[in-house]
């Protein structure tokens, strides 16, 4: 059974004893996406060892995460309103995977904010925020309209409908990535340039265990 990394997100709080914390997790959709696709799911918490981490497995997911990627990562100033993290853990773990993982050969998923650190990581950049793309009322779905010869076109031919849980979006597209996806209003649905799969919405909350069955066919090692 293969063995795929995923990045760990932070949330900061207080105990009940006012002591200052942080938990590392991994949105628990993942534990049923893995076990339903069949493949064993390797949480990275830190950059410690990360050498021997991606020798052990054979693909990496970058997954979603509530905080944003700060806008210095590509050149940019934060807009007004907006708050950026301080605290670089997620963005500094997220290139650092992939920066790795890449190097060796080994299938990326990007997953929402995986999406967006993949192209920051090679040189593009972001929408800090866009309008209508996510609600706290409801899960907000919307259509894509689909590139054939993709990642993406394999699994749901030519129009989809997906979740939607974001508020920033791609920019300015990486070089050598190609835009496989759009949602009617023209917002980068996904990404991809070889092995490097790039998703803005969420298949692991629709259970979408094809897309990680899928993922596992480009993990050969």
């Amino acid at each position: 059974m293969k063995i795929i990394a995923i990045s760990t997100r932070s949330v900061d709080y207080q105990s009940d004893a006012g002591i200052a914390k942080r938990r590392l997790y991994i949105n628990g959709y993942f534990s049923e996406v893995a076990e339903k696709a069949g493949f064993i799911l390797f949480p990275v918490c830190s950059q410690n060892g990360i050498e021997e981490i991606v020798a052990m497995c054979s693909g990496l997911i970058i997954a979603g995460r509530d905080r944003d990627i700060n806008p210095k990562f590509y050149g940019e100033k934060p807009l007004e309103g907006l708050e950026y993290p301080e605290d670089p853990y997620e963005d500094e773990l997220d290139f650092k995977l992939i920066e790795l993982f890449e190097k060796n050969n080994k299938p990326i998923l990007g997953i929402c904010s995986g999406l967006q650190s993949l192209n920051i990581y090679h040189g593009g950049s972001l929408k800090q925020h866009i309008n209508d793309h996510t609600s706290k009322e409801k899960l907000v779905r919307h259509s894509i309209d689909i590139e054939e010869n993709s990642f993406v076109h394999s699994l749901y031919g030519d129009k989809a409908e997906v979740n939607s849980i974001h508020h920033q979006a791609v920019n300015r597209v990486a070089e050598g990535f190609k835009v496989t996806a759009v949602s009617e209003d023209g917002t980068v649905e996904a990404i991809e340039k070889g092995n490097l799969i790039g998703l803005q919405w969420h298949p692991e909350v629709d259970f979408e265990y094809n897309t990680f069955k899928k993922f596992l066919e480009l993990c050969n090692s």
